[in-house]
């Protein structure tokens, strides 16, 4: 820990803070994950996981990122502070389409994410994966340092903007609204809201006890949902929304399925 802090303000900061931390338990794959939250994700520090090709940290960055639970809870504004799987991941977590097209083939089984929000709408994610779950005991002795490590991060990263770490443009910021928006220009705002949650694995009765209605709305939401997006299936919508990300670019501020629809129905 000493060595942490004589770092802060140094280059070698972030490497000694994941050498710290994997002396509580071994950590198989390390990343530093800047969130704007109102712009494009990016990676300030990585090193190599046990993960395939599609299963990566630039796979992750292509546009998987936006149904991340830690994403989610990062922009959605949760409090700094030490979050593993369990806190934030939806229930049937592993029956999702984010973990079944992507999560899956990192080999991971668990993650542990220190979060730190800092006052201008960024959160900086401290991402420790590890291919075997972690024991009750383990996940405490993580969680039970979140001051120390928060405070070093925020004596680090305190003048994150003056000190040239790469914030993100406007045109970055309307692509990353144009992702925000999928399904807005066909769905309405309550069905694209249920469709980003049905994207990020809720089960129907996580979505109603989410929104206060009974399963059976949930369930006729999604039927009109599948019906006005031309798909049947869970799948499909995963599909789709992946497939209109390519299109995004040139959207910028509208739904990436206008353009994406317009091209290819």
């Amino acid at each position: 820990m000493a060595l942490v802090t004589e770092n802060i303000g140094q280059a070698g900061f972030v490497a000694t803070l994941f050498e710290a931390l994997g002396h509580i338990w071994p950590i198989q794959a390390k990343t530093l994950y800047q969130y704007p939250h109102n712009g494009m994700p990016s990676a300030l520090f990585e090193m190599d996981g046990p993960w395939l090709p599609q299963g990566n940290v630039r796979q992750y960055l292509s546009g998987y990122y936006v149904l991340d639970p830690f994403y989610g809870a990062c922009v959605e504004g949760v409090s700094s502070g030490c979050y593993d799987l369990a806190d934030v991941a939806p229930d049937h977590f592993k029956r999702s389409e984010y973990y079944q097209s992507f999560y899956r083939h990192s080999h991971l089984e668990d993650e542990l994410n220190y979060i730190w929000q800092s006052y201008n709408g960024l959160s900086l994610s401290v991402s420790l994966a590890f291919t075997q779950k972690l024991s009750v005991t383990t996940t405490q002795q993580f969680k039970c340092i979140t001051p120390w490590v928060l405070a070093v991060m925020g004596k680090h990263f305190a003048g994150l903007d003056a000190r040239g770490v790469r914030f993100e443009n406007q045109l970055e910021q309307r692509i990353h609204a144009a992702l925000n928006n999928f399904g807005s220009s066909i769905l309405t705002e309550r069905e694209c809201r249920i469709a980003q949650l049905i994207l990020r694995g809720h089960s129907t009765r996580s979505l109603a006890e989410r929104l206060s209605v009974s399963e059976d709305t949930i369930k006729s939401h999604r039927k009109h949902i599948y019906s006005k997006l031309d798909i049947g299936t869970q799948s499909e919508l995963f599909s789709l929304f992946i497939d209109s990300l390519a299109e995004a670019q040139g959207v910028l501020s509208k739904d990436p399925l206008e353009n994406y629809m317009s091209k290819n129905r």
